[in-house]
């Protein structure tokens, strides 16, 4: 009898009326896909047409139980995780390493994504936390710092863990490296987590110990980001509400932010503090050039705006950068306050000579 093709054996393994047929057919395609046990799908394809074909009650069942066994097989053989534990001695030094595992992603290296769960104690303290690696086809042979989706630390602290997660994305390897000796003199196992976020094809354990005491630079999560939202039960597109560029640009109901964070809407805030350059207080020094009330008089009249502070035009055109506004409506305020010292000082002295003429006067 001449054997369907892999793909119309997955096409009639779907057809299975068991419920776990799906999940057969899955790993079918999955076994299909790295080229490996091709006898298991000959031994499948026949239980399938005795399944379906065969007249005998029998048979059928023999062959349905066996399709059962063999999805609850196949459903255990989950390449996607990989589960280790490195042991750290009571001595270990910040900067000491061990290279655990080499991951091997599909599609020339580009589908490399990991998601590495660490989980230790140490005289009774107990920390853990969850790294996001990504691998491409084109990475450098660096080893950076994976970054961290959760972090479990030892007590209140943001830096009050033992271990971090680095990558080498080019050779696609993986460590566990302390940053921290916290805790009591003991030996730490390190319990450690990873699954194949992405298209994966095996695991590879490792066993290499070192030490670096540089400062590693972070390694990329991801090339962008994107969270889309919307209603789920009706037909309405979804709504960009956030998106991360390569830049590190954010963007908020923006597919292109052009700021590290690109707001297009109201912005609701309790307290916005804002950093701005130089101040002004360089108006009060003995030696500034305070603009005679003439001169501003016929800039006012010329530009219809006052001198360092943008015309209409430009700010409908490029908006109003806060902090640098603050600071040029303060120093505006400033020399205000000098022009009203300054009137102030000739309404003294002209108030002055008018007593004065009335005396002589009298």
């Amino acid at each position: 009898m001449q054997l369907k093709s892999r793909y119309n054996l997955t096409l009639s393994l779907k057809k299975i009326y068991f419920h776990n047929s799906n999940q057969t057919a899955l790993k079918l395609k999955y076994l299909s896909h790295k080229k490996i046990n091709h006898y298991y799908f000959f031994i499948l394809q026949m239980t399938n047409l005795a399944l379906y074909q065969s007249n005998n009650f029998i048979m059928k069942l023999l062959s349905f139980f066996f399709l059962f066994t063999f999805s609850i097989i196949l459903k255990g053989q989950n390449n996607d995780i990989f589960t280790t534990t490195v042991t750290f001695p009571a001595d270990y030094a910040i900067g000491d390493y061990v290279e655990f595992l080499q991951v091997a992603p599909l599609a020339a290296g580009s589908s490399g994504y990991y998601e590495i769960s660490i989980a230790y104690t140490r005289g009774g303290v107990a920390a853990s936390a969850t790294h996001i690696a990504s691998a491409s086809h084109a990475s450098p042979n660096v080893w950076r710092e994976a970054g961290r989706v959760n972090n479990n630390v030892y007590v209140n602290g943001n830096n009050n863990y033992n271990f971090t997660i680095d990558i080498n994305p080019s050779n696609h390897k993986l460590r566990v490296r302390a940053v921290n000796t916290m805790g009591v003199s003991a030996v730490i196992p390190v319990i450690i987590k990873v699954r194949s976020i992405n298209s994966h094809v095996s695991f590879s354990s490792l066993n290499i110990t070192g030490n670096s005491q540089e400062l590693l630079p972070y390694a990329p999560m991801s090339n962008d980001w994107d969270l889309i939202v919307g209603n789920l039960y009706s037909g309405a597109n979804g709504k960009q509400a956030i998106k991360v560029l390569p830049t590190g640009f954010v963007g908020i109901n923006t597919r292109n932010p052009a700021y590290n964070l690109d707001v297009n809407g109201k912005i609701r805030a309790q307290e916005i503090k804002v950093e701005a350059g130089t101040w002004p207080d360089y108006v009060f020094i003995k030696d500034y050039k305070l603009k005679p009330l003439g001169e501003l008089k016929d800039f006012i009249i010329k530009n219809n705006h006052l001198p360092n502070i943008p015309s209409a035009i430009e700010v409908e055109k490029n908006g109003v950068d806060l902090g640098e506004m603050n600071r040029k409506l303060l120093e505006k305020i400033e020399e205000l306050t000098l022009y009203i010292i300054d009137q102030g000082e000739e309404i003294k002295n002209m108030k002055e000579e008018i007593d004065s003429l009335k005396k002589n006067k009298d």
